[in-house]
C-alpha cells in the first residue's frame, strides 16, 4: 500500500513511496496525529479571532470602528494594541460600550505615549546661508 507523510507546511501529504523511503505504521500515525493537532490549533485560533471581532463589534460604535479600521490599514500592530486595550478596559468595566470615536482618540493618544506631535519622525531643514559679499 501507499504510506503518506505530513510535511507540516500547508497540510499536504506526499507519498513516501515516491521518495523511495519506507514508513512504518507508527511513524505514519505520528504524522497523522501531528496534522490533526495543527488543524485543531488553527481552528482554535480562528475561533478566538472570531470571538475577538465580535467583542470589538459590540464594544465600538460605527465611527470608532471606521477610524480603527483606517489605522489598521496603515499600522496593523498599533490597531491590534488599541483593540487589546479596548477589550481589556470593557472587560474590567472601565469603559462602557459603545465606545465613541472621541474616546477612541483618547485611547490612541495614551497608546502612543502622549499628545499631538509626540510620535513620528522629526524633520529638520537646513538652509544655506547667503553670503552678502557674493552680490
Amino acid at each position: 500500500g501507499l504510506a503518506y507523510i505530513y510535511n507540516g507546511q500547508a497540510g499536504l501529504l506526499y507519498t513516501m513511496q515516491q521518495m523511495n523511503m519506507p514508513v512504518d505504521a507508527e511513524t505514519h500515525a505520528q504524522f497523522q496525529a501531528q496534522a490533526q493537532a495543527q488543524s485543531a490549533n488553527q481552528e482554535k485560533q480562528a475561533e478566538q479571532e472570531e470571538q475577538r471581532k465580535s467583542m470589538l463589534l459590540a464594544a465600538l460604535d460605527a465611527e470608532a470602528r471606521e477610524r480603527l479600521g483606517r489605522i489598521a490599514t496603515v499600522k496593523p500592530e498599533k490597531a491590534r494594541q488599541v483593540e487589546n486595550m479596548i477589550i481589556q478596559a470593557v472587560a474590567r468595566g472601565q469603559l462602557q460600550p459603545p465606545v465613541k470615536e472621541d474616546q477612541l482618540i483618547q485611547i490612541l493618544e495614551s497608546a502612543s505615549g502622549g499628545g499631538s506631535g509626540s510620535s513620528g519622525p522629526t524633520i529638520t531643514i537646513k538652509r544655506k546661508v547667503a553670503d552678502d559679499d557674493d552680490w
